[in-house]
């Protein structure tokens, strides 16, 4: 079923721990029955701990903030407030930490340098504590989660005959991922977010979850677990745009809240196309996106402007149409939150037998070749609409200290950065002038940075297939 995600050959499995492949050795490890299908597997581990550092920092700090709001308000109307938040954010400290444990133990036995790749590599914008509302919306019993797993099973039951496979791409507290599971043969929960598979698989297996849920004025959230976990389900930890899927495996791909916040929505529809078997489906339920090169100004795509594009990516429509989702309603729990109500494209299509490509797409694979000169003559460009915006903030506490922090932005969503990544970041994309090829701007990085070949293409393919912020000719 799996392949190596960077040659494309057979993968082996023949230890509990891990896959290696059979052509290039890649070793993608397994922690806790879950495969890591990501480059420099090992070493990329190590986003996943910065992820949490970063996080409970956050965290930390709102604790020396609400200590500091103790003594300065004492007796008043907002102590009751401030000592129930900062009972719960202490909670989540303890909650945080515990999906990172087996990603911890494992570096702590392995020889690893530091790569300050890792982080892109990892990089999701959303952590498991960004999680966190998700895993209540799905196993709550919302009456929203409801009606995706409602109307997803009523498709699935009208349009698939064959049950062999199925993989829900963004799977994350796999809510829908468990709901589907009794249909096919074998599933698969897809999400790039190591920690949140891991605290979603152990949910699963019958460990309730409690945290406090920040959206919904700190209250205090106790999940039971499933009563049935027997369900052949396989997690895999991998970017969505390079799965390690062999061609034409999957019966049925289901994408949830994918389509709107992936980097590129026409290199998903490719990578699913490519992976479902013939007259396979991909059912979807996302809010409306729009593709690399659409005017901006006109926003999203409509609903009439789609057939058009699944037609000339190999699809075959079948039904489409918008839904409203009240997206995260936390009524329930308490009465002084909003109820946000979205227009989300539901829609299935199948993989068409017969299919002219209009594109060639090029290899994956080419990227972990250094000797591959193709590879060195082409030339990068910056992604129409997907510009990299840096900034340096500054904030003044009135202690004559200065905190300072870097960022990026890109089509509106900001995340902090290493200072070091956004070095090699200015210089990179300041040399991308549409002339020069890859050779040439390895050439100007290395005597400003110093990356080796092989680095340097893997940065590429993150730049490229991974984040989508540059193309190639």
């Amino acid at each position: 079923m799996y392949q190596c995600i960077t040659c494309q050959n057979e993968l082996n499995n023949t230890s509990v721990d891990s896959f290696i492949c059979s052509n290039c050795r890649n070793n993608y490890p397994i922690l806790e029955g879950i495969a890591l299908f990501i480059p420099e597997a090992t070493t990329s581990l190590q986003g996943y701990i910065t992820e949490m550092e970063e996080a409970k920092a956050g965290l930390t700090e709102m604790v020396g903030t609400l200590n500091n709001l103790q003594k300065q308000f004492g007796a008043s109307e907002f102590s009751s407030r401030i000592k129930n938040t900062l009972k719960a954010v202490q909670t989540n400290l303890n909650v945080l930490q515990e999906p990172y444990l087996p990603i911890i133990e494992f570096l702590q036995k392995q020889p690893t340098n530091d790569n300050f790749l890792a982080w892109s590599i990892v990089k999701t914008g959303t952590t498991f504590l960004d999680m966190l509302p998700y895993f209540y919306q799905d196993w709550s019993g919302t009456s929203d989660f409801e009606k995706v797993k409602n109307r997803v099973c009523k498709t699935i039951t009208e349009n698939t005959v064959n049950r062999e496979s199925v993989a829900v791409l963004g799977a994350g507290a796999c809510g829908l991922l468990h709901s589907v599971a009794d249909f096919f043969e074998i599933s698969y929960g897809v999400d790039l977010s190591l920690p949140t598979l891991l605290a979603a698989k152990s949910f699963i297996r019958g460990k309730p979850l409690t945290f406090n849920l920040s959206d919904a004025d700190w209250e205090k959230i106790t999940l039971t677990p499933p009563k049935q976990s027997t369900k052949n389900i396989h997690y895999l930890a991998t970017n969505v745009n390079n799965m390690p899927f062999k061609n034409g495996s999957l019966t049925l791909v289901i994408t949830q809240y994918m389509l709107d916040i992936v980097s590129n929505p026409i290199g998903l529809a490719q990578e699913i196309r490519r992976v479902l078997k013939p007259e396979g489906l991909w059912i979807n339920f996302s809010k409306p996106f729009r593709v690399a090169g659409d005017p901006s100004i006109l926003g999203m795509r409509k609903m009439d402007e789609l057939p058009p594009l699944f037609n000339s990516l190999g699809f075959e429509v079948i039904n489409l149409e918008n839904e409203r989702f009240n997206y995260l309603n936390l009524e329930k729990v308490s009465n002084e939150v909003d109820t946000v109500n979205q227009l989300v494209n539901f829609f299935t299509l199948r993989k068409r037998k017969s299919y002219e490509r209009n594109d060639i797409l090029k290899e994956v694979n080419r990227f972990f070749d250094p000797n591959c000169n193709n590879v060195w003559n082409e030339t990068p460009r910056i992604v129409v609409d997907r510009k990299l915006i840096f900034s340096q903030q500054k904030s003044f506490d009135g202690t004559s200290s200065v905190n300072e922090s870097l960022s990026i932005s890109v089509m509106g969503h900001t995340f902090s950065i290493p200072p070091d990544f956004a070095f090699l970041l200015e210089t990179i994309f300041s040399a991308i002038d549409g002339e020069r090829n890859l050779r040439a701007i390895y050439l100007i990085q290395k005597d400003v940075i110093g990356l080796d070949e092989n680095s340097f293409l893997l940065l590429i393919y993150i730049l490229n297939v991974l984040h989508y912020l540059i193309e190639l000719d």
